[in-house]
């Protein structure tokens, strides 16, 4: 256990020394401030003098953010539908509580028509302002893949529903087969 120790010890004592060292370096390599103005460059007053100071140089942006595709929209508005479609197949559910059950959202927001469609225009609402911040971070190709999942997801939970409430369904004039008693 010594033998391991001891080595340990030993880098564990020369990784400081190894960081200042290139913090050294760095600033060895650095290039010379540039003085700040003086009294004499400004006719006010008010203006301190200080040579030693570095002055901050200014980042020229010329690009602009990157805003969103053709692509992007077709996503947003794919998902926007499919919120719609579930907004009604979840009121048709609702409707008819002996064969249909709703499962994953609460029973006060389920029966709730106005707060279920809030709900609904929030989530859209969300996922867009998700998928614009990641393409506002250069992460076009992640907000396109998040948005594909999602949009998977939602058409299989629709398609779901709606052939769950086809099946369950009461449907008019459809004669009801009776089995004769022996």
């Amino acid at each position: 256990m010594r033998f391991f120790l001891t080595p340990s010890l030993l880098l564990l004592a020369t990784l400081p020394a190894t960081t200042c060292r290139s913090q050294q370096t760095a600033l060895v390599n650095a290039p010379d401030p540039t003085p700040a103005p003086t009294r004499e460059t400004f006719s006010s007053s008010s203006v301190p003098a200080a040579s030693s100071a570095i002055t901050p140089v200014p980042i020229l942006r010329t690009e602009t953010k990157p805003g969103l595709a053709f692509q992007d929209w077709t996503l947003l508005g794919a998902a926007a539908t499919l919120r719609f479609f579930d907004y009604k197949s979840t009121v048709q559910c609702v409707s008819d509580p002996i064969h249909c059950k709703e499962i994953q959202l609460p029973r006060a927001l389920a029966h709730n028509k106005p707060a279920l469609g809030a709900f609904e225009a929030g989530t859209v609402a969300a996922n867009y302002y998700a998928c614009r911040l990641l393409i506002r971070h250069d992460h076009r190709t992640m907000a396109r893949v998040g948005q594909s999942i999602y949009t998977g997801a939602m058409a299989f939970t629709i398609g779901h529903n709606y052939y769950e409430i086809n099946e369950l369904w009461p449907r008019k004039n459809v004669p009801i087969k009776t089995v004769p008693l022996p």
